[in-house]
């Protein structure tokens, strides 16, 4: 069996995929309905065979089509709605599902999973999303602690990266800081940091409780 990814249609024609699976879901809708009443018709008729056939199985398909149709133009209307809300801001914009590599990681290829998320990483300066998976396969996968908490630190630094990308990068930055990484100073400091930026946060109240054990804990270490 070939390894080669096997694109989607998803990942060949994106949200339009969803147009085109909602009008074939009518256009058999529509086929099933018709189907029966057509039959009725021709029985209603008495048609001969060849008649009642091309009634039924005609007038089916077109009713199936016509449905169809009016399912991918309904579904079109609503895709230009999200599109046009995206862009003026007031809706949340696409985002990065990152399939081909998720495909790579199913497949026990997590190296080639990692290799291409790093390629986009280093095309995309700003790009959250990849960086917080690839810091998560790196622990998980690879165990390589230190390139993990190198991705949860550049998240950190971009200025677009949401409150609770960056919330999430600080907490599994300490993790790893505390844990295999040996360096619960600098865990400490990154503690102080959260508080200082969201300070009457939920993240904040939790930091404060974290901070306080871990100096006691080292405290006894010591």
């Amino acid at each position: 069996m070939s390894d080669e990814y096997k694109p989607t249609l998803f990942d060949r024609y994106g949200p339009d995929a969803g147009n085109m699976l909602r009008a074939a879901a009518y256009g058999v809708m529509g086929l099933g309905l018709a189907f029966p009443l057509f039959c009725v018709i021709a029985t209603k008729l008495r048609l001969g065979m060849l008649a009642t056939f091309s009634l039924v199985g005609f007038g089916s398909v077109a009713a199936g089509l016509s449905v169809g149709f009016l399912g991918a133009l309904a579904g079109n209307a609503a895709g230009n709605t999200w599109k046009r809300f995206a862009v003026d801001g007031t809706s949340t914009p696409y985002k990065e599902q990152y399939s081909y590599q998720q495909a790579l990681v199913m497949q026990g290829r997590s190296s080639d999973a990692l290799e291409s998320f790093e390629a986009v990483i280093a095309e995309k300066p700003a790009e959250v999303d990849a960086r917080l998976r690839a810091a998560e396969l790196y622990v998980r996968e690879q165990r390589n602690f230190a390139r993990a908490a190198e991705l949860f630190r550049e998240i950190q630094r971009i200025p677009v990266a949401s409150a609770g990308d960056e919330v999430y990068a600080t907490n599994r930055l300490v993790d790893l800081l505390n844990g295999p990484l040996q360096d619960t100073g600098r865990a400490l400091v990154e503690l102080r940091r959260l508080i200082e930026r969201y300070p009457r946060s939920a993240a904040a109240h939790h930091a404060r409780a974290a901070l306080i054990k871990l100096k006691a804990e080292r405290a006894g270490v010591a």
